[in-house]
């Protein structure tokens, strides 16, 4: 698992658990080129940074 310091990446299923979504929508992000991964021979990973940044997109809710 990624360090707190912003360091390391990610499985699909620990991004899911910190983004707070499901693997359904993980990957739909994934295909429309909205969640940026790495893949380590079979493995897919997602840095922190990446993370991140997929959540820096997301909209804001209306108050």
């Amino acid at each position: 698992m990624a360090q707190a310091d912003g360091h390391g990446a990610l499985s699909i299923l620990e991004f899911c658990k910190w983004a707070g979504i499901g693997r359904t929508l993980a990957y739909k992000e994934i295909e429309c080129g909205k969640l940026r991964i790495k893949k380590v021979g079979r493995r897919t990973l997602i840095t922190m940074d990446a993370a991140r940044n997929w959540l820096d997109t997301l909209p804001s809710g209306a108050g």
